[in-house]
Protein backbone atom coordinates (compact mmCIF):
# COMPACT_ATOMS: atom_id res chain seq x y z
CA UNK A 1 0.00 0.00 0.00
CA UNK A 2 1.50 3.22 -1.10
CA UNK A 3 2.07 5.88 1.75
CA UNK A 4 0.30 9.27 1.23
CA UNK A 5 3.18 11.88 1.86
CA UNK A 6 2.42 14.93 4.13
CA UNK A 7 4.94 18.02 4.42
CA UNK A 8 4.60 20.05 7.74
CA UNK A 9 5.55 23.72 8.13
CA UNK A 10 6.59 25.78 10.70
CA UNK A 11 8.19 28.88 11.86
CA UNK A 12 10.63 27.20 13.95
CA UNK A 13 10.86 23.25 14.16
CA UNK A 14 10.57 23.54 17.83
CA UNK A 15 7.33 24.81 17.20
CA UNK A 16 5.18 22.25 19.59
CA UNK A 17 2.39 22.89 17.34
CA UNK A 18 4.31 21.31 14.55
CA UNK A 19 5.80 18.25 16.52
CA UNK A 20 2.15 17.55 18.14
CA UNK A 21 0.57 16.87 14.41
CA UNK A 22 3.43 15.06 13.40
CA UNK A 23 3.59 12.77 16.38
CA UNK A 24 -0.39 12.24 15.94
CA UNK A 25 -0.04 11.59 11.92
CA UNK A 26 3.49 9.21 12.42
CA UNK A 27 1.47 6.26 14.14
CA UNK A 28 -0.57 5.80 11.19
CA UNK A 29 1.21 3.23 8.48
CA UNK A 30 0.26 4.61 5.39
CA UNK A 31 1.62 7.88 6.25
CA UNK A 32 5.18 9.80 5.47
CA UNK A 33 5.02 12.89 7.74
CA UNK A 34 7.88 15.42 7.53
CA UNK A 35 8.32 18.68 9.62
CA UNK A 36 9.76 21.27 8.11
CA UNK A 37 10.99 25.06 8.67
CA UNK A 38 8.70 27.84 6.84
CA UNK A 39 9.01 28.77 3.93
CA UNK A 40 8.46 25.58 1.72
CA UNK A 41 11.60 26.09 -0.45
CA UNK A 42 11.98 25.74 -3.93
CA UNK A 43 13.81 22.24 -3.69
CA UNK A 44 11.11 20.77 -2.00
CA UNK A 45 8.84 20.97 -5.58
CA UNK A 46 11.61 19.06 -7.33
CA UNK A 47 11.72 16.34 -5.18
CA UNK A 48 11.42 12.96 -5.91
CA UNK A 49 7.32 13.08 -5.03
CA UNK A 50 5.76 15.74 -4.23
CA UNK A 51 3.12 15.82 -0.89
CA UNK A 52 -0.54 14.81 -1.01
CA UNK A 53 -0.87 17.20 1.88
CA UNK A 54 0.33 20.19 3.35
CA UNK A 55 -0.27 21.53 6.43
CA UNK A 56 0.76 24.98 8.03
CA UNK A 57 1.30 26.16 11.41
CA UNK A 58 0.34 29.81 11.04
CA UNK A 59 2.45 32.22 12.47
CA UNK A 60 0.62 35.06 14.81
CA UNK A 61 1.67 37.77 12.39
CA UNK A 62 -1.05 38.20 9.62
CA UNK A 63 1.22 39.47 7.67
CA UNK A 64 3.49 36.67 7.71
CA UNK A 65 0.65 34.96 7.15
CA UNK A 66 -0.42 36.08 4.14
CA UNK A 67 2.81 35.95 2.44
CA UNK A 68 3.50 32.27 3.40
CA UNK A 69 -0.07 31.36 1.71
CA UNK A 70 0.80 33.05 -1.03
CA UNK A 71 3.92 31.48 -1.60
CA UNK A 72 2.01 27.76 -1.10
CA UNK A 73 -0.14 28.85 -3.56
CA UNK A 74 2.17 29.87 -6.12
CA UNK A 75 3.98 26.66 -5.34
CA UNK A 76 1.68 23.91 -5.00
CA UNK A 77 -2.02 25.50 -6.08
CA UNK A 78 -2.92 21.89 -6.55
CA UNK A 79 -1.77 20.37 -3.17
CA UNK A 80 -4.44 20.19 -0.37
CA UNK A 81 -4.05 22.65 2.59
CA UNK A 82 -4.75 22.79 6.46
CA UNK A 83 -4.31 25.36 8.39
CA UNK A 84 -3.41 25.09 12.12
CA UNK A 85 -3.83 28.35 14.19
CA UNK A 86 -3.88 29.16 17.87
CA UNK A 87 -7.45 30.16 18.93
CA UNK A 88 -6.94 33.06 20.18
CA UNK A 89 -5.64 34.61 16.34
CA UNK A 90 -9.51 34.02 15.29
CA UNK A 91 -9.84 37.57 15.07
CA UNK A 92 -11.19 39.68 12.20
CA UNK A 93 -7.49 39.66 10.17
CA UNK A 94 -7.45 35.96 10.01
CA UNK A 95 -10.98 35.08 9.17
CA UNK A 96 -10.29 37.14 5.58
CA UNK A 97 -7.71 34.50 5.47
CA UNK A 98 -9.54 31.66 6.86
CA UNK A 99 -13.39 32.02 5.47
CA UNK A 100 -13.74 30.41 1.91
CA UNK A 101 -10.35 29.46 1.40
CA UNK A 102 -8.70 26.90 2.95
CA UNK A 103 -9.84 23.94 5.94
CA UNK A 104 -8.32 24.64 9.30
CA UNK A 105 -7.87 23.95 12.94
CA UNK A 106 -8.10 25.60 15.94
CA UNK A 107 -6.53 24.81 19.28
CA UNK A 108 -6.72 22.74 21.52
CA UNK A 109 -5.94 20.14 18.93
CA UNK A 110 -7.95 16.86 19.41
CA UNK A 111 -6.41 13.81 17.67
CA UNK A 112 -9.30 12.39 16.17
CA UNK A 113 -10.64 15.79 14.78
CA UNK A 114 -6.82 15.85 13.07
CA UNK A 115 -7.27 12.45 11.86
CA UNK A 116 -10.75 12.97 9.88
CA UNK A 117 -9.66 16.31 8.78
CA UNK A 118 -6.40 14.56 7.00
CA UNK A 119 -8.46 11.24 5.36
CA UNK A 120 -11.02 13.94 4.15
CA UNK A 121 -8.20 16.07 2.41
CA UNK A 122 -6.48 13.23 0.99
CA UNK A 123 -9.77 11.76 -0.54
CA UNK A 124 -10.49 14.70 -2.06
CA UNK A 125 -6.67 15.25 -3.29
CA UNK A 126 -7.29 11.71 -4.91
CA UNK A 127 -10.63 12.66 -6.37
CA UNK A 128 -11.42 12.72 -9.91
CA UNK A 129 -11.77 16.35 -9.64
CA UNK A 130 -8.24 16.99 -8.90
CA UNK A 131 -7.13 14.10 -11.55
CA UNK A 132 -9.02 16.24 -14.55
CA UNK A 133 -6.23 19.31 -13.13
CA UNK A 134 -8.82 21.60 -11.09
CA UNK A 135 -6.66 23.42 -9.06
CA UNK A 136 -9.04 25.21 -6.78
CA UNK A 137 -8.18 25.46 -2.92
CA UNK A 138 -9.45 22.22 -1.10
CA UNK A 139 -11.49 22.73 1.79
CA UNK A 140 -15.50 22.34 2.32
CA UNK A 141 -17.43 24.47 -0.29
CA UNK A 142 -20.00 25.42 1.89
CA UNK A 143 -17.30 27.50 3.94
CA UNK A 144 -17.01 29.84 0.57
CA UNK A 145 -20.54 30.59 0.67
CA UNK A 146 -20.10 32.23 3.85
CA UNK A 147 -19.19 35.88 1.80
CA UNK A 148 -18.97 39.04 4.07
CA UNK A 149 -16.84 41.14 6.31
CA UNK A 150 -19.53 43.03 7.92
CA UNK A 151 -18.61 43.17 11.97
CA UNK A 152 -21.72 41.31 12.41
CA UNK A 153 -21.55 38.82 10.27
CA UNK A 154 -17.76 37.78 10.98
CA UNK A 155 -18.98 37.28 14.56
CA UNK A 156 -21.00 34.67 13.32
CA UNK A 157 -17.86 32.85 11.27
CA UNK A 158 -15.75 33.32 14.40
CA UNK A 159 -18.45 31.42 16.57
CA UNK A 160 -18.46 28.21 13.99
CA UNK A 161 -15.06 26.43 15.11
CA UNK A 162 -16.04 26.54 18.48
CA UNK A 163 -20.02 25.62 17.93
CA UNK A 164 -18.63 22.53 15.69
CA UNK A 165 -16.12 21.50 18.45
CA UNK A 166 -18.68 21.57 21.03
CA UNK A 167 -21.67 19.55 19.26
CA UNK A 168 -24.89 20.66 21.52
CA UNK A 169 -28.15 21.16 19.21
CA UNK A 170 -27.89 24.17 17.48
CA UNK A 171 -30.91 26.91 16.66
CA UNK A 172 -29.88 29.28 13.47
CA UNK A 173 -32.24 32.09 13.50
CA UNK A 174 -32.65 34.54 10.21
CA UNK A 175 -34.79 35.93 8.25
CA UNK A 176 -35.48 33.98 4.33
CA UNK A 177 -32.52 33.89 2.16
CA UNK A 178 -30.10 34.82 4.70
CA UNK A 179 -28.16 31.32 4.77
CA UNK A 180 -29.35 29.36 7.41
CA UNK A 181 -28.39 26.13 5.88
CA UNK A 182 -24.94 27.14 4.64
CA UNK A 183 -24.18 28.22 7.80
CA UNK A 184 -25.11 24.63 8.81
CA UNK A 185 -23.76 22.97 6.32
CA UNK A 186 -20.58 24.84 7.59
CA UNK A 187 -20.91 23.59 11.46
CA UNK A 188 -20.88 20.60 10.26
CA UNK A 189 -17.80 20.45 7.94
CA UNK A 190 -15.88 22.04 10.57
CA UNK A 191 -16.94 19.29 13.24
CA UNK A 192 -15.19 15.99 13.33
CA UNK A 193 -18.80 13.70 11.47
CA UNK A 194 -17.22 15.81 8.09
CA UNK A 195 -16.87 12.30 6.99
CA UNK A 196 -20.32 11.20 7.88
CA UNK A 197 -23.56 12.39 5.95
CA UNK A 198 -25.06 15.88 5.84
CA UNK A 199 -28.68 15.48 5.99
CA UNK A 200 -31.29 18.22 5.69
CA UNK A 201 -34.71 18.05 6.47
CA UNK A 202 -37.66 20.48 5.64
CA UNK A 203 -40.23 19.79 8.25
CA UNK A 204 -42.90 21.66 6.50
CA UNK A 205 -42.82 18.72 3.86
CA UNK A 206 -43.47 16.07 6.20
CA UNK A 207 -46.81 15.12 6.92
CA UNK A 208 -48.30 14.81 10.30
CA UNK A 209 -49.61 11.13 9.74
CA UNK A 210 -46.11 9.78 8.21
CA UNK A 211 -43.59 11.43 10.84
CA UNK A 212 -42.94 8.37 12.44
CA UNK A 213 -42.43 6.07 9.32
CA UNK A 214 -40.01 9.27 7.63
CA UNK A 215 -38.32 10.08 10.72
CA UNK A 216 -37.97 6.63 12.35
CA UNK A 217 -37.87 4.25 9.81
CA UNK A 218 -40.24 0.81 9.78
CA UNK A 219 -39.84 -2.94 9.44
CA UNK A 220 -41.29 -5.33 6.43
CA UNK A 221 -45.20 -5.64 8.03
CA UNK A 222 -45.22 -2.75 10.41
CA UNK A 223 -48.09 -1.16 8.33
CA UNK A 224 -50.76 -2.05 5.00
CA UNK A 225 -48.61 -1.89 2.42
CA UNK A 226 -45.18 -1.98 4.84
CA UNK A 227 -43.88 -4.86 2.17
CA UNK A 228 -39.92 -3.81 3.29
CA UNK A 229 -38.36 -2.67 6.24
CA UNK A 230 -37.27 1.58 5.43
CA UNK A 231 -34.65 3.31 7.23
CA UNK A 232 -35.71 6.83 8.60
CA UNK A 233 -34.04 9.91 8.40
CA UNK A 234 -32.11 9.05 11.70
CA UNK A 235 -30.57 6.12 10.30
CA UNK A 236 -29.18 7.51 7.37
CA UNK A 237 -27.36 10.56 9.15
CA UNK A 238 -26.36 8.15 11.83
CA UNK A 239 -22.32 9.24 12.42
CA UNK A 240 -23.51 12.74 10.82
CA UNK A 241 -25.79 15.64 11.42
CA UNK A 242 -29.54 16.32 11.51
CA UNK A 243 -30.70 19.89 9.60
CA UNK A 244 -34.15 20.54 10.69
CA UNK A 245 -34.97 23.69 8.73
CA UNK A 246 -38.33 25.26 9.23
CA UNK A 247 -38.59 23.71 12.59
CA UNK A 248 -41.33 25.93 13.46
CA UNK A 249 -43.59 24.24 10.70
CA UNK A 250 -43.93 21.10 13.19
CA UNK A 251 -46.88 19.83 14.84
CA UNK A 252 -47.29 19.74 18.35
CA UNK A 253 -47.40 16.18 18.03
CA UNK A 254 -44.50 15.78 16.11
CA UNK A 255 -42.77 18.27 18.00
CA UNK A 256 -43.43 15.45 21.28
CA UNK A 257 -41.59 12.52 19.01
CA UNK A 258 -39.02 14.84 18.05
CA UNK A 259 -38.75 15.82 21.98
CA UNK A 260 -38.83 12.27 23.43
CA UNK A 261 -35.36 11.73 20.69
CA UNK A 262 -33.62 14.73 21.73
CA UNK A 263 -33.39 13.33 25.49
CA UNK A 264 -31.56 10.60 24.96
CA UNK A 265 -31.32 9.93 21.64
CA UNK A 266 -32.82 6.72 21.84
CA UNK A 267 -36.11 5.43 19.26
CA UNK A 268 -37.31 2.38 17.66
CA UNK A 269 -38.69 1.96 13.86
CA UNK A 270 -42.36 1.40 13.72
CA UNK A 271 -43.16 -2.36 14.25
CA UNK A 272 -40.06 -3.34 15.87
CA UNK A 273 -39.53 -2.99 19.56
CA UNK A 274 -35.40 -2.97 19.78
CA UNK A 275 -34.57 0.63 20.82
CA UNK A 276 -31.43 2.24 18.72
CA UNK A 277 -29.24 4.77 19.93
CA UNK A 278 -28.33 7.43 17.74
CA UNK A 279 -25.16 9.33 16.97
CA UNK A 280 -26.37 12.61 15.38
CA UNK A 281 -25.58 15.82 15.52
CA UNK A 282 -29.15 17.97 15.64
CA UNK A 283 -28.91 21.00 14.03
CA UNK A 284 -32.24 23.31 13.66
CA UNK A 285 -33.42 26.35 11.96
CA UNK A 286 -36.15 28.93 11.57
CA UNK A 287 -37.02 32.37 10.08
CA UNK A 288 -39.72 32.97 12.83
CA UNK A 289 -39.79 34.27 16.34
CA UNK A 290 -39.89 30.65 18.08
CA UNK A 291 -40.35 32.59 22.01
CA UNK A 292 -43.18 34.20 20.57
CA UNK A 293 -44.89 30.97 19.30
CA UNK A 294 -43.70 29.09 22.74
CA UNK A 295 -46.19 32.19 23.99
CA UNK A 296 -49.00 31.23 21.49
CA UNK A 297 -48.53 27.94 22.88
CA UNK A 298 -48.04 26.48 19.18
CA UNK A 299 -44.56 25.72 20.15
CA UNK A 300 -43.34 23.65 23.20
CA UNK A 301 -40.92 25.71 25.56
CA UNK A 302 -39.03 21.99 26.40
CA UNK A 303 -38.56 21.37 22.54
CA UNK A 304 -37.27 24.95 22.44
CA UNK A 305 -34.82 24.61 24.98
CA UNK A 306 -33.48 21.39 24.23
CA UNK A 307 -32.81 23.16 20.94
CA UNK A 308 -31.47 25.97 21.41
CA UNK A 309 -28.26 25.06 23.31
CA UNK A 310 -26.51 27.45 21.27
CA UNK A 311 -28.08 29.88 19.17
CA UNK A 312 -26.74 31.29 16.07
CA UNK A 313 -28.48 34.77 14.52
CA UNK A 314 -27.97 35.25 10.88
CA UNK A 315 -28.13 39.12 9.95
CA UNK A 316 -30.25 40.58 7.21
CA UNK A 317 -28.54 41.91 4.18
CA UNK A 318 -30.48 45.39 4.65
CA UNK A 319 -28.17 45.65 7.72
CA UNK A 320 -23.95 44.69 6.22
CA UNK A 321 -24.91 46.60 2.70
CA UNK A 322 -21.16 46.43 2.60
CA UNK A 323 -20.72 43.08 1.60
CA UNK A 324 -23.09 43.65 -1.38
CA UNK A 325 -20.14 44.14 -3.77
CA UNK A 326 -18.29 41.18 -2.48
CA UNK A 327 -21.34 38.92 -2.48
CA UNK A 328 -22.25 40.32 -5.99
CA UNK A 329 -18.63 39.27 -6.97
CA UNK A 330 -19.01 35.66 -5.45
CA UNK A 331 -22.57 35.18 -7.23
CA UNK A 332 -20.98 36.80 -10.57
CA UNK A 333 -17.81 34.66 -10.76
CA UNK A 334 -20.52 31.42 -10.45
CA UNK A 335 -22.99 32.39 -13.16
CA UNK A 336 -20.91 34.44 -15.55
CA UNK A 337 -20.25 32.06 -18.29
CA UNK A 338 -16.82 32.87 -19.28
CA UNK A 339 -17.02 31.04 -22.59
CA UNK A 340 -19.73 33.30 -23.88
CA UNK A 341 -16.82 35.76 -24.98
CA UNK A 342 -15.79 38.66 -23.79
CA UNK A 343 -16.07 39.12 -19.47
CA UNK A 344 -19.78 40.80 -18.95
CA UNK A 345 -19.86 43.52 -16.12
CA UNK A 346 -22.23 44.97 -14.19
CA UNK A 347 -22.21 49.06 -14.86
CA UNK A 348 -21.25 51.08 -12.23
CA UNK A 349 -25.36 51.83 -12.18
CA UNK A 350 -26.11 48.64 -12.14
CA UNK A 351 -23.65 48.08 -9.08
CA UNK A 352 -25.22 51.57 -7.67
CA UNK A 353 -28.65 49.75 -7.97
CA UNK A 354 -27.82 46.73 -6.19
CA UNK A 355 -26.07 48.60 -3.15
CA UNK A 356 -29.16 50.39 -2.11
CA UNK A 357 -31.96 48.02 -2.78
CA UNK A 358 -33.27 47.34 0.64
CA UNK A 359 -33.42 42.82 -0.27
CA UNK A 360 -36.22 41.67 1.28
CA UNK A 361 -35.71 38.53 0.42
CA UNK A 362 -32.01 38.86 1.62
CA UNK A 363 -28.88 36.81 -0.13
CA UNK A 364 -31.19 34.65 -2.19
CA UNK A 365 -33.05 37.05 -3.58
CA UNK A 366 -29.45 38.90 -4.81
CA UNK A 367 -28.23 35.88 -6.20
CA UNK A 368 -31.98 35.20 -8.12
CA UNK A 369 -31.52 38.85 -9.34
CA UNK A 370 -28.47 38.45 -11.02
CA UNK A 371 -28.86 35.02 -12.56
CA UNK A 372 -31.73 36.48 -14.12
CA UNK A 373 -29.97 39.32 -15.85
CA UNK A 374 -27.34 37.12 -17.12
CA UNK A 375 -29.80 34.79 -18.62
CA UNK A 376 -32.42 37.81 -19.98
CA UNK A 377 -30.04 39.80 -21.80
CA UNK A 378 -27.10 39.06 -23.76
CA UNK A 379 -25.69 42.73 -22.98
CA UNK A 380 -21.91 42.78 -22.27
CA UNK A 381 -22.64 45.55 -20.14
CA UNK A 382 -25.68 45.18 -17.62
CA UNK A 383 -27.43 48.04 -17.12
CA UNK A 384 -29.93 49.20 -14.23
CA UNK A 385 -32.65 48.31 -16.76
CA UNK A 386 -31.77 44.98 -16.75
CA UNK A 387 -32.11 44.12 -13.13
CA UNK A 388 -35.26 42.88 -11.68
CA UNK A 389 -35.41 45.44 -8.86
CA UNK A 390 -36.50 49.00 -8.03
CA UNK A 391 -33.95 51.76 -9.37
CA UNK A 392 -32.98 53.97 -7.14
CA UNK A 393 -34.13 57.84 -7.10
CA UNK A 394 -32.09 60.14 -9.30
CA UNK A 395 -31.94 62.37 -6.51
CA UNK A 396 -30.32 60.33 -4.46
CA UNK A 397 -26.77 62.03 -4.24
CA UNK A 398 -28.29 65.62 -4.08
CA UNK A 399 -27.39 65.87 -0.32
CA UNK A 400 -24.33 65.52 1.04
CA UNK A 401 -22.24 64.93 -2.33
CA UNK A 402 -20.82 66.29 -4.74
CA UNK A 403 -21.87 64.38 -8.46
CA UNK A 404 -18.17 64.00 -8.38
CA UNK A 405 -18.02 62.40 -5.50
CA UNK A 406 -21.10 60.38 -5.99
CA UNK A 407 -19.58 59.04 -9.25
CA UNK A 408 -16.09 58.47 -7.75
CA UNK A 409 -17.53 56.38 -5.41
CA UNK A 410 -20.02 54.13 -7.50
CA UNK A 411 -16.53 53.82 -9.95
CA UNK A 412 -14.78 52.51 -6.90
CA UNK A 413 -17.23 49.81 -6.05
CA UNK A 414 -17.81 49.33 -9.63
CA UNK A 415 -13.71 48.48 -10.24
CA UNK A 416 -13.60 46.79 -6.80
CA UNK A 417 -16.14 43.44 -7.91
CA UNK A 418 -15.06 43.43 -11.51
CA UNK A 419 -11.27 43.34 -10.32
CA UNK A 420 -12.73 40.51 -7.67
CA UNK A 421 -14.39 38.31 -10.59
CA UNK A 422 -11.88 39.22 -12.71
CA UNK A 423 -9.70 37.24 -10.04
CA UNK A 424 -11.73 34.23 -9.42
CA UNK A 425 -12.62 33.32 -12.98
CA UNK A 426 -9.02 32.99 -13.71
CA UNK A 427 -7.98 31.40 -10.94
CA UNK A 428 -5.87 34.06 -9.09
CA UNK A 429 -4.06 34.43 -12.45
CA UNK A 430 -3.09 37.85 -12.63
CA UNK A 431 -1.43 38.14 -16.45
CA UNK A 432 -4.65 35.84 -17.79
CA UNK A 433 -6.83 38.64 -15.25
CA UNK A 434 -5.04 41.53 -17.00
CA UNK A 435 -5.26 40.16 -20.49
CA UNK A 436 -9.60 39.46 -20.49
CA UNK A 437 -9.40 43.77 -19.08
CA UNK A 438 -7.41 44.77 -21.80
CA UNK A 439 -5.03 46.29 -19.61
CA UNK A 440 -0.97 46.43 -19.42
CA UNK A 441 0.09 43.82 -16.27
CA UNK A 442 2.02 46.55 -13.97
CA UNK A 443 -1.47 48.89 -14.02
CA UNK A 444 -3.35 46.12 -13.51
CA UNK A 445 -0.88 44.91 -10.66
CA UNK A 446 -1.66 48.73 -9.17
CA UNK A 447 -5.54 48.44 -9.39
CA UNK A 448 -5.42 45.40 -7.21
CA UNK A 449 -2.70 46.94 -4.53
CA UNK A 450 -5.28 49.84 -4.58
CA UNK A 451 -7.77 47.29 -3.55
CA UNK A 452 -5.80 45.17 -1.74
CA UNK A 453 -6.87 42.61 -3.41
CA UNK A 454 -4.62 39.39 -3.73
Amino acid sequence: MAQSRMLILAESLEQPLGAQIQAILQCERSYRVDLREAPWPDRTAEADVCPDLIILVLPTSQERATHLLASLWAQAAATPLLLVLRAADLTEPFDRLLCGTVDFLATPLQEAEIRVRVRRLLSRGHSSERDQGHTHRPGPVELAQLVGEDPAFVAVKRKLPFIARDEAPVLITGETGTGKELCARALHYLSHRAGKPFLPVNCGAIPLDLFEREFFGHAKGAFTGASAAQPGLLAEAEGGTLFLDEIETLDLSAQVKLLRFLQDQTYHALGTPRLRQADIWILAATNVALPQKVQDRTFRADLFYRLAVLTLTLPPLRERPADIPQLVAHVWARYADPQRGAMRQLSPRAMEALCHYHWPGNIRELENVLRQALVMTDALIIEPEDLSIPLPPPSRHAHGASLKQAKAQVIEQFERVYLAQLLRVHQGNVTRAAQAAQKERRAFGRLLKKYRLA
